[in-house]
């Protein structure tokens, strides 16, 4: 029976660090990525026709392989946390797995649809309809489902937050994560109701917060499989 448990939190340490380490790969991708696709939109909406003549597709999809990943390797390394987690704990845990889950289908389809259907059709210039799925148009369905899709990501971090407490690491964690969440919340829904200067304040904080927090857990399931070896 022990020998059992100490292969299966072998197996949890050693998923969890790899799944947190290539979520700090793909976040950072996506930050750098992010800037170059925004920078090669129009700054205001030019109609369906014109945006397909302009469409770059180098820039678009460096910007949505990474969101698609971390739709991958976020529910992944939370499932890690939620076996890491002590037992009292672990209600939290279940939760922000829940939403990580949540997060990872609803935005996985999602970007499966820009990176194949949105995107061939552009540079095909098939564009009847189009303008309902294209980010950046203001009536795009697949805009609002990512807004969704990062509140559920909040809720998920704001959840497993509760998870960490104890060293200087756990009480990082935990701060960051909390920030994170709330950040992430907080952008959506003032993004929601117009307000952009806030929401582009709020994606500044999850930019620098997720990434902090997710090479951190790497840190911490490195530390946990040096004490189960």
């Amino acid at each position: 029976m022990k020998t059992q448990i100490s292969l299966l939190n072998k197996t949890v340490n050693r998923i969890g660090f790899w799944s947190a380490i290539l979520t700090t790969v793909w976040v950072v991708w996506f930050i750098v990525a992010f800037g170059s696709y925004m920078s090669s939109l129009p700054s205001e909406w030019p109609g369906i026709a014109a945006f397909a003549a302009s469409f770059e597709p180098i820039p678009y999809i460096a910007w949505v392989v990474p969101c698609l990943l971390l739709a991958l390797t976020f529910p992944a390394m939370m499932s890690c946390i939620h076996y890491y987690a002590s037992d009292n704990k672990r209600i939290w845990s279940l939760l922000g797995l829940v939403f990580a889950v949540m997060y990872g289908a609803v935005l996985a389809a999602n970007y499966w649809v820009l990176l194949t259907l949105v995107r061939e059709s552009l540079l095909g210039g098939y564009t009847e309809g189009l303008e309902w799925f294209v980010i950046g148009s203001p009536h795009s369905i697949t805009n609002t489902i990512e807004g969704i899709g990062y509140g559920f990501m909040g809720l998920a971090a704001v959840f497993v937050s509760q998870v960490f407490d104890g060293d200087k690491l756990k009480n990082w964690l935990r701060w960051l994560f909390i920030v994170n969440g709330v950040a992430g919340i907080a952008g959506v829904i003032l993004g929601g109701l117009g307000i952009i200067m806030a929401t582009m304040v709020s994606l500044a904080l999850w930019c620098i917060t997720f990434p902090v927090a997710t090479a951190m857990v790497a840190v911490l399931f490195k530390r946990a499989s040096r004490v189960t070896a």
